[in-house]
This record gives structure tokens, sequence and C-alpha cells, in this order.
């Protein structure tokens, strides 16, 4: 392997890790928007089960995602 070889293959990692920790930080967003967003159903008084099928997930997830 030589070195331009090398260089595009590290450079090809550094690529990926930007665009991982972009993504990551996007999830973490989207995540506490989420949560946000469940917290005030709960605030409003929505039924836990009409929240859980809004989530797409039992109503155990709903506290899960409270606590985070």
């Amino acid at each position: 392997m030589d070195e331009d070889e090398t260089r595009r293959l590290l450079d090809a990692v550094r690529q990926a890790t930007r665009e991982a920790a972009e993504l990551r930080e996007q999830a973490d967003a989207a995540s506490a928007r989420r949560r946000e967003a469940v917290q005030a159903c709960m605030d409003a008084g929505i039924p836990r089960q009409q929240i859980a099928e809004a989530l797409g997930a039992h109503r155990s997830v709903i506290y899960r995602l409270l606590r985070h």
C-alpha cells in the first residue's frame, strides 16, 4: 500500500467519523424533542396508551423516555 492509498483510507475514516458525530447530534436533538412532546402529552392528561400508540411503542417506554 502506498502513501496515497493510506491517506485516502484515513481520510475516509475521518469523514465517516465527522458524519457519525453530526448524526449523533441530530439524533440527540430529535430525542429531546420527542421527550418534550411526550411530557407535554402527559401534562395535558392524554392517556398513556394513546401516547404509546403515537410512539409506536409499549407504555413502559414512556417512563424510560422521561427518565433521561
